[in-house]
């Protein structure tokens, strides 16, 4: 059964509302009989009905019914934009509780968690609960096999139409199965640059919410006290020093372009621009180091370069590359 109360509509407002679809045009007093309900109460849901768009102006003597697909349909239309509306101030609410929370006890600022599974989880939360853009740095070491896999929550980001954008250390390429996963999250729109080295690893998202690790990514021993532990820093002063960090590491980054679709020597220069070792293009690319290496010596003939620096210097020149 229908909750027409999502549309403002009463129990008796609905029932009048079908038993006018079924017989439009009677006199009022007559649904008043067949609804077993006193004259002046379908009359007052007439009213209610009419000034819901759902009966025809000027009819309210022998009610005439909108058609639902526009009177109902603009109901809902109305509703769904006020919803919206609501759902808007979400992030300013939250802003002013975090902000009346920290007055209150400013040891909310900081939450601690301990574990790798509890971090992960962590994560995922903020990722799920992202709205206009995530940002993060990423670097070795990686403890997990799997960490090259793409998770749930990041696909579910990137589908969302939510912006992402990603630092990473070089040496992240050099790791096996790395440069598929960034391939794909490239192909659902991830933005990914490149540093030689990346200070740590960070997460923020919409710009309030931050997550990093609080020691290095191996534990010292197993014991309880040795478990990994990252800080969670909600809306204030540090996590807008993060982002500061963050778009400072951004800005000097290069650009990194995977990308399958790429002819042979596009692709070489994007993994020789974006600092992969050449045993790691190599094994990408599934040939042999000297094999390797006779293609470098290829593209830059052909670039006229005399280095590798010089040949995406070139290839960017050429249009094989966008710069930037």
């Amino acid at each position: 059964m229908a909750d027409w109360e999502a549309v403002g509509l009463s129990d008796l407002d609905a029932r009048l509302y079908r038993q006018l679809l079924r017989d439009p045009g009677i006199p009022v007093r007559q649904h008043s009989d067949a609804l077993e309900v006193p004259l002046a109460t379908i009359e007052a849901a007439v009213g209610r009905l009419a000034a819901a768009g759902l009966i025809r102006s000027g009819s309210e003597d022998a009610p005439a019914p909108v058609d639902p697909r526009s009177g109902v349909g603009m109901l809902v239309r109305e509703r769904r934009a006020a919803l919206d509306g609501v759902a808007a101030l979400t992030d300013q609410l939250a802003r002013e509780y975090s902000a009346g929370q920290l007055l209150a006890e400013p040891t909310r600022l900081i939450e601690i968690a301990v574990g790798r599974e509890a971090i992960e989880a962590r994560i995922e939360d903020m990722l799920r609960g992202a709205t206009e853009q995530a940002v993060g740095t990423d670097t070795p070491p990686y403890v997990a096999d799997g960490s090259s896999q793409v998770s749930g929550a990041e696909l579910a980001l990137l589908d969302r139409g939510v912006r992402f954008r990603a630092i990473y250390a070089s040496e992240v390429l050099d790791h096996p199965g790395w440069v598929a996963r960034l391939s794909s999250m490239a192909e659902r729109g991830e933005q990914a640059r490149v540093l030689p080295q990346v200070p740590l690893k960070l997460l923020i998202v919409d710009g309030t919410t931050a997550i990093l690790p609080l020691a290095g990514d191996n534990p010292p021993d197993h014991r309880p006290s040795g478990q990994a532990r990252a800080v969670v820093v909600t809306d204030s002063v540090l996590t807008n020093a993060l982002q500061v960090l963050f778009d400072q590491l951004w800005a000097q980054a290069t650009p990194l372009r995977l990308s399958e679709a790429a002819d042979p020597a596009t692709e070489l220069i994007n993994l020789l621009a974006s600092g992969m070792k050449d045993e790691a293009i190599a094994r990408q690319l599934g040939i042999s180091g000297r094999t390797l290496r006779r293609r470098i010596a290829q593209v830059q003939d052909q670039l006229g370069a005399t280095s590798r620096f010089q040949a995406g210097l070139q290839a960017a020149r050429h249009g094989w590359v966008e710069e930037g």
